[in-house]
This record gives C-alpha cells, sequence and structure tokens, in this order.
C-alpha cells in the first residue's frame, strides 16, 4: 500500500518567521498534531505539540516572545508518495516521531500521521489484547501540579500525556500534550493540570481488543486509553503502542 493512498491531504504550513503565538493558535485546531514550517516554498521543518510543551518547561509564558523558528524541528524526514505504509510507520519508529510529511519534488502533498495507522487497524481483521502492547511503566501526575509542571514532566520523560491522580491516589484525568497546547492558545496564566486536560477519562481493561482500542480512539478522537484493572491503573495505551502492534503483525 502506497503511504499517499492513506495520507492526510490537508497539510497545514508556517513560516520560520512567523511568531509562536500563532503556530499555537494553529496547533490547538489541528487534529494532525503538528505544522510544516516552508520556506521560499520548500519544507524545512516541523512543530509539533511536542515541540511546544518542551519549549513551555523551559521558557514558560515568554514562550509567547519566541518564533517558530526558534523551536522548529529542523532536521526534517520526508517519504515519498509511492513508498511503502508498513516502511514509512517504521521510519517515524525508529525516529520517534509521530507524523511524516509526504513530499514530492519539493512540494508537500499530504501527511501520515499516528491517526492514520490507527484508522488501518481499525479496517482490518486485527487480532490481539491491549495486554500485549500497553506501556506499563506510566508516569503519572498530581491534581494539584500546574501545566507548567505537567509540561517540564513530560520533558523530562519525553512523553506527550499524564494520568492524572486525586489526593487519595486515585485516577480522576489525564492531560496530554494537545491538552496544554489549546490551553496556552486561550491562557496566558497557568493554571492547574485539570484546567487543561480530561475528567473522568474512558478507561479499558487489559483484556480490551487491540482492535477495539483503535476503534474507539478514532470515535472519541483521544490518543491514549488508560487500562485499568481492580480500579487501580496498570498501564496506558496509546498511538504509539498500536503502532508497534501494527508493525509486529503486517
Amino acid at each position: 500500500m502506497k503511504v499517499l493512498d492513506v495520507a492526510n491531504p490537508i497539510v497545514i504550513t508556517v513560516f520560520p518567521e512567523s511568531s509562536l503565538k500563532e503556530a499555537i493558535d494553529i496547533l490547538s485546531n489541528n487534529p494532525t498534531g503538528r505544522i510544516v514550517v516552508l520556506k521560499e516554498e520548500k519544507p524545512i521543518g516541523m512543530v509539533s505539540t511536542r515541540d511546544v510543551v518542551a519549549s513551555f518547561s523551559e521558557y514558560g509564558t515568554n514562550i509567547y516572545d519566541l518564533k517558530v523558528k526558534d523551536i522548529m524541528s529542523k532536521d526534517l524526514i520526508t517519504v515519498w508518495p509511492n513508498d511503502d505504509v508498513n516502511h514509512v510507520v517504521r521510519i517515524m519508529l525508529m525516529n520517534n516521531i509521530g507524523g511524516i510529511p509526504v513530499v514530492d519534488n519539493n512540494a508537500i502533498v499530504g501527511i501520515f500521521t499516528e491517526r492514520e495507522v490507527l484508522k488501518l487497524i481499525a479496517s482490518s481483521m486485527f487480532s490481539g489484547l491491549v495486554d500485549s502492547v500497553m506501556s506499563s511503566n506510566v508516569v503519572s501526575i498530581g491534581e494539584e501540579s500546574t501545566i507548567l509542571e505537567a509540561a517540564k514532566l513530560m520533558a523530562m520523560n519525553n512523553v506527550r500525556r499524564l494520568p492524572v491522580f486525586s489526593k487519595n491516589n486515585k485516577l480522576i484525568g489525564i492531560i496530554t500534550a494537545a491538552d496544554i497546547v489549546k490551553y496556552l492558545a486561550k491562557n496566558k496564566n497557568i493554571g492547574k493540570v485539570l484546567d487543561a486536560g480530561t475528567k473522568n477519562p474512558i478507561t479499558i481493561s487489559r483484556y480490551y481488543s487491540i482492535l477495539n482500542a483503535a476503534k474507539l480512539m478514532i470515535e472519541k478522537r483521544i490518543g491514549t486509553l488508560p487500562v485499568m484493572e481492580n480500579q487501580k491503573l496498570v498501564g496506558i495505551v496509546t498511538e504509539r503502542d498500536l503502532m508497534y502492534a501494527y508493525i509486529n503483525i503486517v
């Protein structure tokens, strides 16, 4: 299967000199979680929600003084329209990236992301249980923590989501890199994690099927499912985990 056949044809772009505030506003409404940076109509970099969170963890609210060129990923990896999907997924996993532009003669013709992999899983007769792919070493955060503390924790541990626990150690929410970006697009104060995150997140059991997990993520437009057992968090399933499942099956 060619990557262009399943890639998202809608690609949002900005320029290196664009303000980071502009990029944050765009990202807050962009379900792909990334925008491509163009210079003289050629793609030279990318800005993702993870890049914004990493910069926020370092600069705090001074992030609004930055430009796109200050935080963009400069070593842009691209693929050709005729590249095989399985090959592209392997490139993404090897380079720890969640999206990759599809380029033909320096022109962007699409973007392939983790979300496209979920759609491939959901449209197939995919077998297996989430227990076999879930991440069990979960980094979490307390409900009294701020979004800046969440950003620092994400950057330190190279993760994009944190389960949120109450003072009595009960799972009460989840905050993601996308949540922080959406918050920063509307607020310049530093609020608490659940001012930005999701309360009472959807959860599954470790015996939930990978196929149904992919379908649920697509239906609810989420990228993470906490895995519970006896009312305790035992792991999380992310889009990245399902990418590994996909590549190990095909």
